[in-house]
């Protein structure tokens, strides 16, 4: 039993450790000034402040997350009610030129008194290495809600891979245009998560030199999510016993507990893909493991209902 104990914990770990290998993050949270963010409802000088910052994503990946800080709630400024008020803030995520990929809502409780504001669960698929550009703004900020919070910055602008933007915007369908974004010498404070994509199987097919696990998609997913990975001559099962491999495919819980079998069973070398179906699961992280001969590679999944 103790033995069996080991096996697992140890099992657990490998897990784990594999499946962070193929997370991606970028945190910037360099804290010494902060700057207006939102409405303004000073006499004379009514204002929407809306926030942008570029950041250089170096791999493909399935953008997960963005997060940004705010110093405080969101208040009236020359008339604080002694509470926040609840907030939409839009997200768009743009390329390098400016052209808008995603939008993604968020809303700020009345109870948010600041910190981290994060757009989740964007499912966003970035093939291309380079520059995007993250801009957001206080839905409603010049038009009827006028109140305002602060993001946090970096006065030094000591993030290498990106540059701030700023503009006052007139109203919600103003802060969509690029054009006129200024630039900004400051660097806000942000963080982004996501999952590496696997290369390209087109890109690869020509020179086959081992076998490869797809990230499943979509991901998160409800109820379904697809499974595809593939079959290279070389590997050492292949050596021995000529076209075939035997291929197992598992997927396991967070604890490390067998959910289902999806594959298990001599494959020739070639493109597959299989469904895994996780109605009647709970929400949560699973993991799927493909094992050929003894190469074994795991990747993470996540199922949100």
């Amino acid at each position: 039993m103790r033995n069996n104990l080991v096996l697992s914990v140890l099992f657990l770990l490998v897990i784990n450790l594999t499946s962070f290998a193929q997370t991606y993050e970028i945190k910037f949270d360099v804290n010494n000034a902060s700057g207006w963010y939102g409405g303004d409802d000073s006499p004379n000088s009514q204002r929407n402040v809306a926030d942008a910052q570029s950041v250089t994503i170096d791999q493909s990946i399935n953008l997960e997350s963005y997060s940004v800080y705010f110093t405080s709630r969101f208040d009236f400024s020359q008339n604080p009610t002694g509470t926040g008020h609840e907030v939409k803030i839009r997200l768009h995520i743009r390329d390098s030129s400016g052209t808008v990929l995603k939008t993604k809502d968020l809303v700020l409780a009345d109870t948010f008194s600041g910190g981290w504001a994060t757009w989740s669960v964007i499912n966003l698929n970035i093939n291309t290495p380079g520059k995007y550009i993250f801009s957001n703004y206080l839905v409603g900020g010049y038009d009827s809600l006028r109140v305002n919070s602060g993001i946090r910055c970096d006065f030094n602008a000591g993030y290498p891979g990106g540059e701030r933007f700023g503009k006052y915007v007139i109203n919600d369908s103003d802060a969509v245009t690029w054009s006129d974004w200024s630039g900004h010498p400051w660097d806000a404070n942000f963080r982004l998560t996501g999952t590496l994509l696997p290369t390209n199987i087109n890109e690869i097919t020509n020179k086959p030199n081992e076998f490869m696990l797809g990230q499943n998609y979509p991901n998160p997913f409800n109820p379904s999510t697809r499974i595809q990975y593939q079959v290279f001559p070389g590997t050492q099962l292949t050596q021995r016993a000529g076209s075939n491999s035997n291929v197992l495919l598992k997927v396991f819980d967070l604890l490390g507990n067998e959910v289902v079998e999806l594959v298990n069973e001599e494959k020739p070398v070639g493109i597959y893909e299989t469904v895994f179906d996780a109605q009647g699961l709970s929400s949560g992280i699973y993991f799927y493991k493909l094992q050929t001969g003894s190469l074994i590679e795991t990747k993470k999944m996540i199922l949100l209902r």
